[in-house]
Parts: structure tokens; sequence; C-alpha cells
């Protein structure tokens, strides 16, 4: 379940989460009053002269994909564990095979043909695992919108996320060291919702997908709350 940002008026800042291990990112205060709505000489509230002109919900503000950096490692690990496992059975059958002749009843083709189809089944799996983590990074796509974060993905199964710029309570980004070299991170949207917060996995630029973020949230969060402000003054 979303929370509107009514729910959350009493907090008076939201920060980025924090985590030991990670970079620390700066306080982000959404609740600090709005400068756009100024009273005129009439005592009326004046809006800007382009208020009226509110973008489609469907306007992509900013499109990204998970980092091309991580699908190279992936590959990479994969070759590293074929090397591996190739020298392991290459050491390992004289061994087996001592094995074998100790036991009665198990011909010894058995281990042969177990030694063959154990090592190519590892490989295989290595490369499915280089395969899959491409396909993913193919089909993933984040997106902000005029007024929420989508979240598209294709592979393993076709998945919509949209969560409301209203609905965000807080944002913040992990980077690893190789993060931190090639500019990408795991971003965390906090909805409070029981289901835990949205992760954006391997986005590339994180700091400049969180600031444009805090400024769309901020263009949201603050109008409701001096809205919510006047209403409840005598």
């Amino acid at each position: 379940m979303l929370f509107s940002p009514l729910s959350v008026g009493f907090f008076d800042k939201v920060k980025f989460v924090e985590k030991e291990g990670f970079m620390k990112t700066r306080i982000l205060n959404f609740f600090k009053r709005p400068e756009a709505l100024k009273p005129s000489a009439h005592g009326k509230t004046s809006l800007p002269a382009d208020a009226h002109k509110t973008p489609f919900s469907h306007d992509v503000i900013l499109k990204a994909m998970p980092s091309w950096w991580m699908v190279l490692f992936a590959y990479l690990l994969a070759y590293a564990f074929c090397v591996l496992n190739h020298r392991f059975f290459v050491w390992f059958p004289p061994y087996l095979l001592e094995v074998f002749k100790n036991l009665r009843g198990l011909p010894t083709s058995w281990a042969d043909f177990g030694l063959y189809w154990g090592e190519r089944g590892l490989k295989i799996i290595a490369v499915a695992a280089g395969v899959y983590h491409n396909l993913w990074q193919l089909g993933t796509r984040y997106k902000l919108t005029a007024n929420n974060i989508n979240l598209v993905s294709w592979f393993p199964l076709h998945q919509v996320t949209n969560v409301p710029y209203g609905a965000v309570r807080r944002v913040g980004f992990q980077q690893s060291p190789i993060g931190l070299i090639f500019n990408f991170g795991h971003i965390e949207i906090d909805t409070g919702s029981p289901i835990g917060p949205l992760v954006l996995l391997n986005c590339p630029k994180p700091k400049k997908f969180l600031d444009l973020l805090q400024t769309k949230v901020e263009s949201v969060v603050q109008p409701s709350l001096a809205h919510h402000r006047r209403a409840g003054e005598p």
C-alpha cells in the first residue's frame, strides 16, 4: 500500500537511506516553504504563468537501463569459472576412478560418463547465468515520467511498476567499490509499503537520477503540504 504525502506530513525531513559500508548522501528537505505560490496585492494567491501547462503522465523525463558493466562482469565471471572448472576436472578424475574400483557392482564407465557431463554441465550453467543477466539487462528500463517512477521489465516475466511521486518517503542509493569506479549503483525508493522498498538494480549515474527525482518529489509534496497547513489554520 502506497502512502500519500499527507500521511507523512508530521515528519520534518525526509532523509536519504544511509547504510554502513556505502557512501553517504545528503539530507533532502521536502517540506520547506514553497516559493512558487506568492500572495498578490489583492490578497489572493497568484500562480506562475505556466502553472496550467501540466505535462502528460506518459511524458518521459529520464530513461535509463541497467549498466552494461555488470553484464561484462557476469561474462568474465562465467569465463573464470569455466577455466577453474576445467582445471578441477583434469585433476580430480584419477582419484574418482580409484574410488569406483573399490566399490562393488558399479562399472567404471559410470565414472567416465559422470565426469564428462559434470564438467560440461557446470560450464553450461555458468554461461547460462551470464546470458540470463544480459537478457534481464536488455529487457529492463527505469523511467521518470511527469507523475511517477516507472519500472518496466520484460525478462524473465513482464512486470510494470509505477510509484507516484507523492508516495515517496525516502530514497537513497548504494555503490560497491566497482560501482563507485564505473558510476552505477542500486537505488532504493521507500514508499512505506509492507513488501519493502522499490530497488532499481545497477542503475547508471545514480546521483543524477536522485537529483532529478528530488526535484519531482518536491514539486508534488510541497504544494500539498502547504495546502494542508492552510486548511488546518483557524
